[in-house]
C-alpha cells in the first residue's frame, strides 16, 4: 500500500533496479523527476521537500540543482511485478503497480481485502466472508417477520418489533392448558381463561380462579344470597348464618328447664316457659317477704307446706302499709299547709307588681311630656326589641328602668355634654351592669379627651370587671367577647363597631380589686374612634348630636 509521500513500499517479486529508487526515501519512485546536475531520480513529493528547506542537491550538493520529469521512468517503474499487500493474510496474487488498485477495489479482486459492510452497520471483514456477512450475520441486513412478515432490518425485527408484534405466539400468562397464543388475542383469551383471577361477583371480595368461581359462589361465598331454614327469608350466608339466626323467630330451641318438650320456636319460647312446670318461679307471696323460688309443679306443694309462715309475712305487710298511710297522711296535711303560705306570697308579690307597673306607666308619660319636640330614630336591639313608637330619650329611660340594680347585656349609656367632658379631660364610669344573667359585673369607662396614645385625639373606652353577687359561681379568669357599639343618631345602621376579647389571660377576682372594687387594669381601646370620625355628619350617619353620644355594649 502507498504511503501519502515518497515512493512505492509494495513487496517486489524482483528487487528493482538501482536506477528507479529514490535516493531521498529509499523506494521506487513516485512520479519520479531526474536531476539535471547528477542524473538521481527523485519522488516528486521527495523533492517537494527538499526545496522547501533548501536549494541543494541531496546527492551531489550541486547548486544548480534542476529537475525534469522522467515519463519513461515512471512507466518503467508501474510496469514491475509486486505481491498483494495482503499476501500475509492468504493472497498469492501478483501484477503490475498498473493493476493493484483494480485487483484492491473491484467487487471481484482481493479476497483478502478488508471492507466495510455494504449495510452500513460499521463492521470491517474480508471481501470473501463479505457476502456471507450480508445475508445471514449482519444486524441491519433486511428480513421479513417469520410471524406478520412486515420487512425490516434484522436487529428491529428481532428486537423492538418482536416484543410488539401482534402475530407472535405467546404461553397463557396464567399457565392453563390453551395451545400458543397470539399477543394481540391473549386479553380476549384472560377473560375465558379457567386460571385467571377474578373477583367474586357476590361483592365478598375475595379473588379466585375463574374456574372455581361458580362453585365458590353457591357454595362457599359469605355473600351468596340463601334462605332461612327456618322463617325462609331471603338473605346473605353470613346474614342469615349469623345475626339472623340469633333473633329467628321461628328457629327450633330446645327448652332452657330440659322438659318433655324437645323444641320449642324461639318467638313461643316466653308463652312456653310460662306454663313449663321445671321452670323456677317465685312465691306468690314473694311481695309479702317469701323469697323462695321453686318449680311451678312443685309451687302448690310449698304453699300448702308454709302456711304459717305466709300468713305471718302477710300480716306483717299489713302492719306496715297501714303505718306507710298515717306517715302519707301527715304529709299531705303539711303540704297543703305550704301551699297556703306560698298562695298568699304569690297574692303579695302580684301587688307588687301591679304597684310596679303603675310606677312605669307614670314615668313614662312624665318623660312623654318632657320631651323635645325632635323626632329620634327608633333603635332596635335585643334588649328593647319589642319597645316601638316612643321619643329615643325615652327608649333609653325605659333600657335603664327595666335593668336598674342589675342591667344585663346589651346595654345603651348616654353621655351628655361630650364637649363639655372632653375639654376638662372628664373621666366617666357607667353604672354596673352584668355580661349576661347571674353573670360577670363590669362597668364602661369614657374618657371623651382620650388616654395614652389616643390623647387629645380619640374616644377611648375600656371596660372594667367589679366585684358581683355571682363571682364564686362564675369560672376565672374571664374568657369571651364584648362589642362596644357606638350608636348612629339619624338611622339604626352604620353604627361604629369595635370587638374585645377576654382570652383567659387576663384579670380573675379577688387579686386585682382595689378599695372601690373596681378592678385595677381595664381592657379595651386608647384609640376607639378619632374625634374626625366622631364629628363627622353626613346625610344618613351621625355620631355625635346635641352634644350628646349613645354607647352600647354587647357579649358576644
Amino acid at each position: 500500500m502507498a504511503i501519502p509521500n515518497g515512493g512505492y513500499v509494495y513487496e517486489f517479486v524482483d528487487s528493482p533496479h538501482d536506477r528507479y529508487v529514490c535516493k531521498i526515501c529509499i523506494h521506487p519512485c513516485r512520479d519520479p523527476h531526474l536531476s539535471t546536475c547528477c542524473g538521481h531520480n527523485f519522488c516528486k513529493s521527495c523533492l517537494n521537500d527538499v526545496k522547501r528547506t533548501t536549494r541543494i542537491c541531496p546527492c551531489c550538493r550541486d547548486k544548480e540543482f534542476f529537475t525534469v520529469i522522467n515519463k519513461q521512468a515512471d512507466r518503467e517503474i508501474r510496469e514491475l511485478c509486486v505481491m498483494c499487500t495482503n499476501k500475509g493474510k492468504g493472497c498469492e496474487w501478483q501484477g503490475e503497480i498498473n493493476r493493484i488498485s483494480n485487483h484492491h477495489g473491484n467487487s471481484d479482486g482481493c479476497q483478502f481485502e478488508d471492507v466495510k459492510c455494504s449495510n452500513e452497520c460499521g463492521k470491517m471483514l474480508q471481501r470473501q466472508y463479505l457476502t456471507s456477512h450480508v445475508e445471514t450475520e449482519c444486524p441491519r441486513r433486511t428480513v421479513d417477520c417469520q410471524y406478520c412478515h412486515i420487512i425490516g432490518e434484522y436487529q428491529f425485527i428481532m428486537g423492538e418489533h418482536k416484543e410488539q408484534c401482534p402475530k407472535v405466539p405467546l404461553p397463557c400468562p396464567n399457565k392453563c392448558q390453551a395451545a400458543s397464543i397470539f399477543r394481540e388475542d391473549i386479553e380476549e383469551h384472560r377473560k375465558e381463561c379457567p386460571l385467571e383471577d377474578v373477583q367474586c361477583l357476590n361483592v365478598c371480595g375475595e379473588m379466585l380462579k375463574r374456574q372455581i368461581l361458580k362453585s365458590h359462589m353457591e357454595l362457599e361465598c359469605a355473600c351468596r344470597k340463601v334462605n332461612c331454614q327456618c322463617c325462609h327469608i331471603t338473605g346473605e350466608h353470613q346474614f342469615i348464618e349469623g345475626e339472623h339466626k340469633e333473633q329467628c323467630p321461628k328457629l327450633m330451641l330446645p327448652c332452657p328447664n330440659k322438659c318433655d318438650i324437645e323444641s320449642v320456636c324461639r318467638e313461643e319460647m316466653e308463652a312456653h316457659r310460662k306454663e313449663c312446670l321445671l321452670e323456677m318461679v317465685q312465691c306468690e307471696y314473694h311481695s309479702m317477704g317469701c323469697e323462695e323460688r321453686v318449680m311451678r309443679k312443685y309451687l302448690e306443694n310449698h304453699e300448702e307446706e308454709n302456711v304459717k309462715q305466709h300468713l305471718s309475712l302477710t300480716r306483717s305487710e299489713l302492719d306496715n302499709t297501714a303505718q306507710q298511710m298515717v306517715d302519707t297522711q301527715k304529709k299531705l296535711t303539711d303540704t297543703q299547709e305550704d301551699l297556703s303560705t306560698i298562695k298568699d306570697e304569690l297574692t303579695d308579690t302580684k301587688t307588687q307588681l301591679d304597684d310596679a307597673l303603675k310606677q312605669i306607666k307614670r314615668l313614662m308619660i312624665l318623660m312623654n311630656q318632657n320631651a323635645t319636640t325632635d323626632r329620634r330614630p327608633y333603635y332596635t336591639n335585643d334588649a328593647v326589641s319589642n319597645i316601638s313608637g316612643v321619643r329615643w330619650s325615652a327608649l333609653l329611660a325605659v333600657t335603664a328602668l327595666t335593668t336598674s340594680g342589675g342591667q344585663v347585656c346589651p346595654v345603651i349609656m348616654r353621655l351628655r355634654g361630650y364637649s363639655k367632658n372632653m375639654k376638662n379631660q372628664v373621666i366617666r364610669y357607667t353604672e354596673s351592669f352584668y355580661s349576661h344573667n347571674e353573670g360577670y359585673n363590669m362597668c364602661l369607662r369614657v374618657d371623651a379627651a382620650g388616654s395614652d396614645d389616643g390623647k387629645g385625639t380619640h374616644l377611648s373606652l375600656y371596660l372594667y370587671l367589679t366585684k358581683g353577687p355571682y363571682d364564686g359561681n362564675l369560672t376565672w379568669p374571664l374568657k369571651g367577647k364584648f362589642e362596644f357599639k357606638l350608636l348612629n343618631q339619624i338611622s339604626d345602621h352604620e353604627h361604629y363597631v369595635q370587638t374585645l376579647t377576654y382570652d383567659g389571660s387576663g384579670v380573675g377576682i379577688g387579686d386585682k380589686v382595689i378599695d372601690n372594687e373596681i378592678s385595677e387594669i381595664g381592657f379595651g381601646f386608647s384609640q376607639f374612634i378619632s374625634n374626625g370620625d366622631l364629628n363627622k355628619a353626613t346625610r344618613t350617619c351621625q355620631y355625635l348630636k346635641d352634644d350628646c353620644i349613645f354607647l352600647q355594649v354587647s357579649k358576644l
